[in-house]
Formats: C-alpha cells, sequence, structure tokens
C-alpha cells in the first residue's frame, strides 16, 4: 500500500510540473509537424469524425459532397492500420454541418448529433445517435428535437459531465444566438434546458468548440450579414458550472485573425500530453485550426489559458475549411487528425487529403520507496 502511495504522488508531482510548464508563458516553440495521412474513400466536407476508443476506430457520420448532396454513409477509419471501411449502416436522415458529441444514455454511448442540413438543402431539427458498440443508429422522438427558434447547424457542441451544449447555429437566413443544454439521461420530453442568461454575443455559426478544466471556449465564427457570411475573431468562455451560466467576451483575447469551419482541442491542465520534438506540454491549451469562409487558410493557433494568449501552431499542409477532425489517445502514436473539408481549389470542392501531428507522453518516472 505504501509503495502504491508514493507511485500516485509522483504521477502527480509529475502532473503538476507539466501543467506549470504549460502555464508559465508562450515562449516555448512547437518542433512537431503535420504529416500526411491515408486519403479518404470519400470526398466530404461539413461533418466529423469521432474516436471510439473499445474499437479502436474512428466514426465518421456522412457528409457534403461537392455538388451539395449529402451521403449518409458511416465509415470506419483504423488508424492502426491505415484502413477506411464502409460500415453499410446510413444514419437515419442524411446531414451535414454537424458535430459529434460522445454522450452516455440508459443504451450505453451514444455518437450524438443536433440538427444539421438534409439532402434537400433543409436545416434539420432533430437529434439522431449512433452506438458504436453495437453499430446500430436511432432518431430521437419529436418531442426531444432541438427546441429553439433556429435550427442549430453548425452551431457550437461541446460537452461536459455528460451533457452537450448547443449555442449558436445557421439556417440559411439568420443565426442562433441561444445556448441549450442537451441530457441524454433525462426522460424523453425534458432532455433540454435553455440557459437564458448565456446568449451569445451575437448570433453566430461555425463556431470551433473547446474544453479545457470544465470550462467551454466558443472560438472565432461567422455571422450571416444578410448577403454573406463575415468571419469574427472573437472568443468567449462560459462556465457551466456557474450558478448562473453566461458567456464572457471579454475574459477571452481574441484570435489573431478571423477564423470559422474549423475543429479544436481543449487539453486540461493535467494532460500529460506535449509535442514530440520540443517538449512543449499540452496542459492547459487549445489548439484550433482557423478555417475560415470562403477561402480555406493552413493557419492553426494555439491558446494558453493561464496567460490568455494565442500563438501560433505549426501549418497545416492542406488549406482547409470544413473539416473531420479528433484526437486520437491511442497507445504510442497519439495525434491530432484532420480529414477532407473543402480546400480552395475550386468553388465548394471536397478534399479526400487526411493529416496528422503526432504527440508524446510527458514521461512519467515511477521509483519505488520502502516506507518503513
Amino acid at each position: 500500500m505504501a509503495r502504491n502511495v508514493v507511485r500516485l504522488a509522483v504521477i502527480v508531482m509529475v502532473a503538476a510540473a507539466a501543467a506549470a510548464v504549460a502555464q508559465a508563458g508562450d515562449d516555448q516553440e512547437w518542433g512537431g509537424s503535420w504529416q500526411s495521412g491515408p486519403a479518404t474513400p470519400f470526398s466530404w466536407a461539413r461533418m466529423d469524425g469521432a474516436f471510439y476508443d473499445p474499437t479502436g476506430l474512428v466514426y465518421f457520420l456522412g457528409g457534403r459532397l461537392t455538388d451539395g448532396t449529402t451521403d449518409g454513409s458511416i465509415y470506419t477509419f483504423n488508424p492502426s492500420t491505415s484502413a477506411y471501411t464502409d460500415t453499410g449502416i446510413d444514419m437515419p436522415v442524411p446531414i451535414s454541418n454537424y458535430t459529434v458529441n460522445q454522450l452516455t444514455d440508459a443504451t450505453g454511448l451514444g455518437f450524438y448529433v443536433f440538427g444539421g442540413r438534409d439532402s434537400a438543402g433543409v436545416q434539420t431539427f432533430g437529434v439522431q445517435v449512433f452506438y458504436p458498440a453495437t453499430n446500430t443508429v436511432a432518431q430521437l422522438p419529436a418531442p426531444d428535437n432541438y427546441p429553439g427558434p433556429i435550427a442549430c447547424g453548425a452551431g457550437l457542441n461541446a460537452v461536459v459531465n455528460n451533457k452537450a451544449y448547443i449555442a449558436g447555429g445557421f439556417d440559411g437566413v439568420a443565426n442562433a444566438v441561444q445556448t441549450w443544454v442537451f441530457d441524454p439521461m433525462a426522460a424523453s420530453g425534458s432532455r433540454w434546458t435553455r440557459l437564458t442568461n448565456a446568449d451569445l454575443p451575437q448570433g453566430l455559426a461555425y463556431v470551433m468548440g473547446a474544453v479545457v478544466d470544465d470550462l467551454i471556449y466558443a472560438i472565432g465564427g461567422a455571422y450571416w450579414d444578410g448577403a454573406t457570411l463575415i468571419n469574427v475573431p472573437t472568443v468567449a468562455v462560459l462556465n457551466p458550472n456557474a450558478g448562473t451560466p453566461s458567456w464572457d467576451d471579454a475574459a477571452v483575447a481574441d484570435l489573431p485573425e478571423t477564423c470559422s469551419s474549423s475543429d479544436a482541442w481543449g487539453f486540461s491542465t493535467g494532460s500529460l500530453y506535449q509535442d514530440p520534438v520540443d517538449l512543449t506540454p499540452l496542459a492547459g491549451k487549445i489548439i484550433t485550426g482557423c478555417g475560415n469562409w470562403d477561402i480555406p487558410n493552413v493557419n492553426v493557433y494555439a491558446y494558453t489559458v493561464a496567460t490568455n494568449t494565442w500563438a501560433a501552431f505549426p501549418s497545416l499542409i492542406t488549406p482547409r475549411r470544413d473539416t473531420a477532425a479528433d484526437f486520437i489517445p491511442l497507445a504510442g502514436s497519439p495525434a491530432l487528425w484532420f480529414w477532407g473539408g473543402y480546400d480552395g481549389s475550386g468553388t465548394n470542392v471536397t478534399t479526400t487529403t487526411s493529416e496528422y501531428y503526432s504527440l508524446g507522453l510527458v514521461p512519467v518516472e515511477l521509483q519505488t520507496f520502502t516506507i518503513e
């Protein structure tokens, strides 16, 4: 028992040291670089992917093609073998402009998607779920549809403590401002709750969302001015555990440029992931693509929570927006991944390219002491 206590203490001390280094400032350099991954057999944009540890696979729940149509096919990607597989299963309603939210309900862990744009170009209010353990799909009954007055497609999606937080959205005519919380464990018809004091500072869609230490960050985005989408550099933070949650724009520094239509990853202060080359810790940081409507770019940025500062992160190989992304914490080869999206080579031209940024782990040296 004494030895186990000492081991735990060492792990805690190493984690604390990693967090301290992460909070020391932004004078660190990132030594890694993005590497080309295997091309996808599908050519989609405005979609998402999610890793499921028990199978070791990433799941893609359909997406939009270059011609504007929608494919609801569910594909998997095996990062260990670089193989993609069509599961033969389709989403009940094929959609694009969605984000995968991993939530546990009475059935088990499900990949939830809220709203989205269907094959007819219509924004939906429906809620769908894919269960990776059983390869089954379901559409929730109408009482569980997204209740906002404006569709939540392309809105911010974030998960904290097994609840999904949905903010903003775009229905092709107007932007949403409301923030809603979805509880998968609540009874049907009572799963949604509006945070009445947490409207976004302005209506936005295509916002990058990230969570660090249970705080939700709304990064960039775009608003509709009646003729086109206008990208913004603003960043706001929401504490869902506050007595009266509300978005705080003033508390977070703006991005170095306007950004939207990409993905972001948050690493809490206990994270032991680091840059594999210069050993810069990821703890207490956010990594986000810049994306942008309607000319994608290669820019990626890193935010340090403790110093409230943004810095350049190594650039992507391929300009991309409206892409799928996920962090794959695979033992021995953890990495940030991007797949597909629009690459700017033409009007709404999709790409089959993928790329990844490898991460390492902060070494944990365990020493065994005998305490008499």
